[in-house]
């Protein structure tokens, strides 16, 4: 019950602690309403979409998390006792070449075998809390589930709006030009507009799940992008894009290692965190 319990906590609904905890949602109401039985208080307040903790909830989490976090830790140790168990990681393919893979040889000469994915950072993150992952790469403007993540600082991305070689700079007020995007939701460009202008940037008229052919794409003249430095810095260099806005404080994002917490302290897991994160 109080691992239900800790679940529909940290991830604010009963629906999804259902399906990370393998259960109906009626068992998990079940587990609920018995534990609010046993205690005789309520611990969650329910609304329209999800629920809300109650005090006495908040007071129940701060008290058993650390302890249940420990005893999964414990047992996921004894069940991989070795730091050269396998390790699989999962990131968005930019961040993965330019700021893990660079870091691998040192993990890789302790014995310790990687298998990589990719993908983005919301599928990703799901997939290491249904344990199909041990660490993934996520952003801060993916709205990750810190509640239920052990999280550790990677590295700092900026970002910046461009377009071809000679493109105009951008008018945020009049400017019609089409943007490309690498996901409908444009979460880099929405926080490059609401940051610099306090507006939505336009929507997408073309995305690309690849960041460096959405870098491609521009240089082309297809559009306009927000995208990070690192990716566009040798085409900016080399002439093939502008830069169409200099914003007067840097836009950036914060990168995070991440593992599903209560696992930080399994030892393969630890050596990753200690080896990826040192020179951040």
């Amino acid at each position: 019950m109080l691992r239900t319990f800790l679940c529909v906590y940290r991830c604010g609904g009963v629906a999804k602690a259902a399906g990370l905890l393998g259960l109906s949602q009626p068992a998990v109401s079940r587990h609920l309403k018995a534990l609010e039985g046993t205690m005789g208080r309520t611990l969650f307040d329910r609304l329209g979409r999800g629920v809300a903790p109650t005090q006495a909830g908040i007071l129940l989490a701060a008290q058993i998390a650390a302890h249940l976090d420990a005893l999964e830790g414990a047992i996921d140790s004894l069940a991989s006792p070795s730091a050269t168990a396998p390790v699989l990681l999962g990131a968005p393919s930019d961040l993965l070449s330019v700021h893990v893979l660079p870091k691998l040889t040192p993990l890789l000469a302790r014995g310790v075998d990687v298998h990589c994915r990719i993908g983005l950072s919301p599928e990703l993150a799901q997939a290491l809390l249904h344990d199909e992952l041990d660490l993934v790469v996520v952003t801060k403007i993916e709205q990750a589930p810190t509640k239920q993540l052990h999280l550790r600082h990677l590295c700092e991305e900026e970002f910046v709006l461009v377009g071809r070689a000679g493109e105009a700079p951008y008018a945020a007020k009049n400017d019609t030009r089409r943007f490309i995007g690498y996901s409908p939701a444009m979460p880099m460009a929405r926080r490059y507009f609401r940051t610099c202008w306090g507006i939505q940037p336009p929507a997408p008229a073309l995305t690309v799940a690849d960041l460096r052919t959405v870098v491609a794409a521009v240089a082309a003249g297809t559009g306009l992008s927000v995208v990070p430095r690192y990716l566009a810095q040798e085409a900016l260099d080399a002439g093939r894009l502008s830069l169409l806005h200099t914003p007067v404080t840097p836009v950036s994002n914060s990168i995070y290692l991440a593992t599903r917490r209560g696992r930080e302290h399994l030892p393969q897991i630890r050596t990753a965190f200690e080896l990826l994160c040192q020179t951040a």
